[in-house]
Formats: C-alpha cells, structure tokens, sequence
C-alpha cells in the first residue's frame, strides 16, 4: 500500500465525545472523513486494570484482556459497526496494541504466569523504566507471541485494518515477522497498515545496557514495520521550542537527516506527528498561532504521511488527561485558523505527498526550518517554516525566482534578503 499520500487521525474514545463510546465516536466519522482522514487511529480499546490503577479510570496503555472490549467504550459489536463505517467513508481503522506489558491485574497473571518478566528476585516488574501501573511481559517464554499474534488476528477478522504498537521497540523483531506471516496465511492479499512507537535513541541505548537486545528501526522495518513516529529527532525540537538554544535547533536538523536516512529506501516512512496523547497540545505553544501551524505544515510537508492528534483541527491547547475522562475541547480561540490549515493540508498531501522520493533539511541560520522534497519527476518542492512567529529571512537554500506557494495559493518571487512570516510550501510556476 502507498503510504506516502495518506493522513492519519488519532482519536481516544473516552475523551472524544461526551458520551466516550465507540458508538458516539462512531457519529463522528463522517466529520472526520471530510477533513480527508485516510487512516483512523484508535487508542487502546481493551478493558483496564484497577490495580495499582492511575486516575480515576485508568490508563487505556494497562490492559487487562487483550481478547475483550472495554465495557465503558462498547462491546465487539460496537467495533465492527464503527470499521464497517469508517470502510463506507474510505477510511482504514488502526487499532493501538500494547504487547510489551498489561495492567498488573490482567487475566494472563493468572492464566499464564510464566509469560512474564521476572527481576533478579524472581518478582515481576519492569525491564527498563518504572511503570507503575503494569508488568512487562516476556517475549522468550513459549506460547506468548502466538497468542498475541491471534489477538491481532481477531482484530483483522472484526475490521481492523492495521495496529500501532506501544514501546515498539521493546518488543523483538521476530513478533512482528510471525503477524505477518500469519496473516498473510489466513488474510491473503489485505494491506495491514503497521505503526511503531518507536523509543528514543537514549532510551534504547539504556535498555541495552541492562542486557535488553532492543532492536533498532532498521530491524523493525525489516519484519515488516511500516511506519514510525519521529522520536529520534523529537525531543531535540521540543528542547528548541521550550528553551530557545540555537545548538538544539541544529541538532534537530542533524537528527531529522539521520532518521531519514536510517531507513530502508523504499517501504517505510517517517511520521513526522508532533502532537498525540502522551505530548504537548501544538495549540499551546506560543506565539499562537503562527507556530503551531508552522509546524502543522512542516509535518505535513515532509515524506511520509500526515498525522492529525483529535482536537488538533479544532486547536486545542488543552491536553486530555490519559487517565480520567477528560473530554477534547472542540470550541477554541484558534479554531477556524486551525480548520483551515488542517484542510488544506490534507488536500496537499493526498495532491503531492505520494511523489515525493525523500525530503532533507538544509542548515539554515535564522529561526526556523527549511526542508527540500526530491520528486519522482525530479523536481523539487521547498519548505520554509519560521519557529519565532515573527518574519524570518527567507533561506539560501531556497534558489531565487518565481514560486507558487501551495498553502495561500499565492505566486511569490524569492529574492534574497525577502522575509516572511510562512509557513511556505513553493513549488515552481507552471509545476
């Protein structure tokens, strides 16, 4: 399947609507299909764990049983209905899995204790981190994988049309090659859409000191990973935004070429999504809005697809809680600005994005970030997006002459010296 084209919409249930079910949700989706949504992504939809449970209702990331719905969102059949919908409006749904722990009352502490992780005192626990909610399973105990892999299967067989995997990377490449295989036996020829959460580099690099063989992304792409969040580079930007240091925007840049460039050249992408249930609403970053969209149009400009966090077309400031119900605010100062930019984003992604051959990020002095597409045809889009909300000179990289500049459907001539506010997507006239 062509991924290069697509958008991606997260949406928590609970916090979605007031009602915080599938079925109200499920109302929703024709919204979400005009905004030109390719790919619904739900969070997780299996019941929580009460023990050691946080918030009021719980961490939808601490599940209890991986083969059952939460009653408070619905039931099986709720599912189905809300994929055969999404099917009519040309949307794939896209369920969060969360397979490297559960909650620490899950029925598997039971059934199968044998399928957990034991600290050097033979308790269970965490392999790297402190989570207090769950226990983390052990992807070397016999018997675990196939199970897991037939709780995917289950999903597919309900509408489930892909999976987005939490801590990803803490779970070994060989799971993801037994789903695929297994699926391609019992669903032959159906594109399954595979998102990993993929951890930080330091992240990794501490759990492999412990003794923990985590794999790197190349790995993951190699057993059939499609797709990965752009944390590598991540919290170089967000180090920028909040502090202002010239040496993290550089390291951004550097840290964007190397994720890139870490992948296999063809098949799997970067999503360049800077806002989702565990990050900072964009919306709350000031100077509103010109940042925020700045940065809305960078992660739409870039290879791979876009991704939209619900609320974030509304311009939500406010992050909801991952614990309690916490309703997405859909009333905002910014929402029109918001709309619009979501739309049209979209509307340039389905357009340009599937002809994108890779996208690098030239040094740039002033505050912002420039990146430049090479396209099948051989030509090139350029991007200029100022991060100070304030006009910023345009980039040497950005050659002199006559633009159209695809997000204001304005013409521009570039001369050196000219400053703009942006974001600028310029694809040359007559393009």
């Amino acid at each position: 399947m062509e991924l290069r084209d697509k958008v991606i919409y997260q949406a928590f249930p609970r916090n979605h609507t007031e009602e915080g079910t599938l079925r109200a949700l499920e109302k929703d989706l024709e919204r979400i299909a005009g905004l030109g949504i390719d790919i619904l992504y739900l969070l997780p939809l299996q019941p929580i764990g009460r023990k050691a449970r946080k918030g009021s209702l719980g961490s939808p990331y601490a599940v209890r049983d991986y083969r059952a719905i939460n009653p408070e969102l619905g039931d099986w059949d709720d599912f189905r209905s809300l994929a055969r919908k999404a099917h009519s409006l040309g949307m794939l749904v896209m369920v969060d899995q969360v397979f490297n722990h559960t909650a620490r009352d899950s029925v598997l502490i039971e059934e199968h204790p044998e399928w957990y992780w034991r600290d050097k005192d033979g308790n269970f626990g965490n392999k790297a981190g402190d989570w207090a909610d769950v226990y983390d399973l052990d992807h070397t105990a016999p018997g675990l994988d196939d199970y897991l892999v037939d709780v995917l299967l289950e999903f597919v067989e309900a509408g489930a049309d892909g999976f987005r995997f939490d801590v990803a990377s803490f779970i070994p490449a060989s799971f993801y090659r037994l789903f695929r295989k297994k699926a391609a036996e019992r669903f032959p020829g159906k594109d399954i859409v595979l998102l990993a959460e993929n951890v930080e580099p330091s992240f990794t690099l501490y759990a492999r000191s412990l003794g923990h063989p985590v794999p790197s992304n190349g790995e993951l792409a190699d057993a059939g990973i499609d797709l990965f969040y752009s944390y590598t580079s991540f919290r170089s930007l967000v180090r920028y935004l909040d502090e202002g240091k010239e040496q993290d925007r550089y390291a951004y840049r550097l840290l964007l070429e190397a994720e890139e460039a870490a992948l296999p050249n063809k098949g799997a992408l970067t999503v360049h999504a800077l806002e989702n249930h565990d990050q900072a609403r964009l919306f709350s970053r000031k100077p509103a809005p010109e940042l925020p969209l700045s940065l809305m149009a960078f992660t739409f400009f870039c290879r791979g697809p876009g991704f939209l966090y619900g609320g974030e077309e509304a311009g939500a400031e406010r992050q909801p809680s991952l614990f309690d119900k916490d309703d997405v605010s859909w009333d905002n100062a910014y929402i029109l600005t918001a709309a619009d930019m979501s739309l049209r984003l979209c509307e340039l992604k389905h357009r340009l994005g599937g002809k994108v051959l890779s996208t690098s990020f030239p040094e740039y002095g002033g505050k912002g970030i420039v990146a430049v597409n090479a396209l099948e045809d051989g030509g090139k889009e350029y991007g200029f997006f100022p991060l100070s909300g304030k006009a910023e000179e345009i980039p040497d990289a950005i050659p002199e002459g006559e633009y159209f500049d695809e997000i204001s459907g304005n013409c521009f001539v570039i001369r050196r010296g000219a400053r703009f506010y942006g974001p600028l997507w310029l694809t040359e006239r007559g393009k």
